[in-house]
C-alpha cells in the first residue's frame, strides 16, 4: 500500500472513533483575536502601573497595538490647610512719657521749700501734692497745722485749636513743643483776666506752669520755660541758686514784682530756686512719694468739696 492509502486508511479509522465536530472559522479568528488583546491589555496595565509609581498613569483608550499615551499625573490633593494662629491683639495704646503726669494714682509730689525774706528769716514749708486725690500742705514742719487740699488736676483756661476750655485738666491737651505751647498760651490771652500787656500774660501762664512743674509731664516743663525764656525782656544765663546748686538762671522783668528770678534744673526742668529781688524761695527737696504724714480731711481744708478746694 502506498505512502497516500496508509493515510487515507488512518483518517478513516479516526472518523470511526472521534465524532466530527464542524467548526464555524468565521468565529474563531475574533475570539482569538480577543484573547490576544487580553492578554497585551494586560500587559499595558502591569506596565502602567509600574509607571504611575514614577509619577505618571495610563490614559483609558481603545488599545492600539503601536500606541500608549501617558499622561502627566493630576496634583495630589491638599491636605486642608490648617488656619493661621491669629496674632495677638496689639497692646493698648499707651501715651508717651512726655504727656503723661511723672505722680501716678495713690502718690504724691513732695516738696520741701525754704523761704528767706529781705531781713534773712528763714521759713520751712511742705507740700504733698497729687492730680489724683486730695493732698496736704505744712508750715513749720508742724503736723498739727497741716491744712488739706483739693486734687491738683486743674492747669488753668485755654483755647486750644478753638476750643475755650475753663479747667483744663487734660496735661495731655497741652503740647509739649514750645512754639505750639505758646500758640496756646497767647489765643488765652484775655482783657479781663491777668495784668500787663499780652507778653505779660503769656509770662504768667507759663510761669504758673513752672511752679508746679513736678506735677507735669517733663516735656511740658521744658516747654513752659522755653516760652518763658523767649519773651521780650526775658534773660537765660547759666548759674546756681542761693544754696550753690548749678542751674540755669532766667531773669525776667514784670511790672508788678519787679525783676524775677527763676532758677531750674535744665536736666529735668524742676526749678530749683523762684522769687524776686525781695524774697526767695528754695526748693530744698523735691521727689514722688507713696504716703502722706497725715489724713487730708475736708474739715482742716475749711472746703465744702475737694474738687472746690
Amino acid at each position: 500500500m502506498t505512502s497516500d492509502d496508509d493515510a487515507q486508511d488512518l483518517l478513516a479509522r479516526l472518523d470511526a472513533v472521534v465524532p466530527r465536530i464542524d467548526v464555524r472559522t468565521s468565529r474563531v479568528i475574533p475570539r482569538a483575536r480577543r484573547r490576544r488583546a487580553l492578554r497585551r491589555t494586560v500587559g499595558t496595565l502591569v506596565v502602567a502601573g509600574v509607571v504611575a509609581g514614577t509619577g505618571w498613569v495610563a490614559q483609558a483608550q481603545p488599545w492600539s497595538p503601536r500606541t500608549v499615551t501617558l499622561l502627566p499625573a493630576q496634583p495630589t490633593a491638599e491636605a486642608p490647610s490648617v488656619p493661621a494662629t491669629p496674632p495677638p491683639p496689639p497692646p493698648p495704646a499707651v501715651e508717651p512719657a512726655s504727656a503723661v503726669s511723672p505722680v501716678p494714682p495713690g502718690s504724691w509730689w513732695y516738696a520741701r521749700h525754704q523761704s528767706a525774706g529781705a531781713e534773712g528769716a528763714a521759713a520751712i514749708n511742705e507740700s504733698w501734692l497729687s492730680p489724683h486725690q486730695p493732698g496736704l500742705l505744712v508750715w513749720g514742719e508742724d503736723l498739727a497745722n497741716a491744712t488739706g487740699v483739693g486734687p491738683r488736676n486743674v492747669l488753668g483756661t485755654f483755647v486750644i485749636d478753638g476750643e475755650r476750655i475753663e479747667m483744663l485738666r487734660d496735661v495731655s491737651r497741652l503740647p509739649t513743643d514750645p512754639a505750639a505751647l505758646e500758640s496756646v498760651f497767647r489765643a488765652s490771652v484775655e482783657p479781663d483776666r491777668r495784668s500787663g500787656t499780652d507778653d505779660e500774660k503769656v509770662y504768667g501762664m507759663a510761669y504758673d506752669l513752672l511752679i508746679e512743674a513736678g506735677l507735669l509731664p517733663e516735656g511740658l516743663r521744658h516747654a513752659a520755660w522755653s516760652v518763658a525764656a523767649g519773651l521780650p525782656g526775658s534773660a537765660v544765663t547759666p548759674g546756681a541758686d542761693s544754696t550753690g546748686r548749678p542751674g540755669e538762671v532766667l531773669d525776667h522783668p514784670r511790672a508788678q514784682n519787679g525783676a524775677e528770678r527763676l532758677v531750674r534744673d535744665p536736666a529735668t526742668g524742676l526749678l530749683l530756686e523762684l522769687g524776686s529781688s525781695g524774697s526767695m524761695t528754695v526748693i530744698v527737696e523735691q521727689r514722688v512719694v507713696d504716703a502722706v504724714p497725715v489724713e487730708p480731711t475736708l474739715e482742716s481744708s475749711g472746703c465744702t468739696a475737694w474738687e472746690s478746694c
